[in-house]
């Protein structure tokens, strides 16, 4: 395989996950920070704030262990890839759990 083609199935692969996740948190995630912020203009710096950390983690994981694949094959290229992918959100979420769990609501 084409190690062109295989890092832009790796990004492929990180971004789709990555797109899963942010759909499945920003709603929740919203009305959780609503509860915790004081004003509006925080809420809508976290959500965004929050959505590029749910891309960017996943990725950059992806890449730190796609280059460990010598030889590019596809079913290494994906698992590879959706492991990474995997343990990146696993990774944001976990500090975004925390920081939520460790945050308390605002007596408004």
């Amino acid at each position: 395989m084409n190690p062109l083609l295989a890092l832009a199935l790796a990004i492929s692969v990180s971004l789709t996950i990555s797109g899963i996740v942010t759909v499945a948190m920003t709603e929740p995630l919203r009305i959780v920070l609503r509860q915790l912020c004081l004003d509006s203009h925080s809420t809508a710096f976290w959500i965004p704030f929050t959505t590029v950390m749910f891309f960017v983690t996943p990725l950059l994981f992806t890449m730190v262990f796609e280059s460990a694949v010598i030889v590019p094959d596809v079913v290494l290229t994906l698992r590879t890839a959706l492991a990474a992918s995997l343990f990146g959100c696993f990774a944001a979420l976990l500090v975004v759990g925390y920081q939520i769990a460790r945050a308390r609501p605002v007596a408004r």
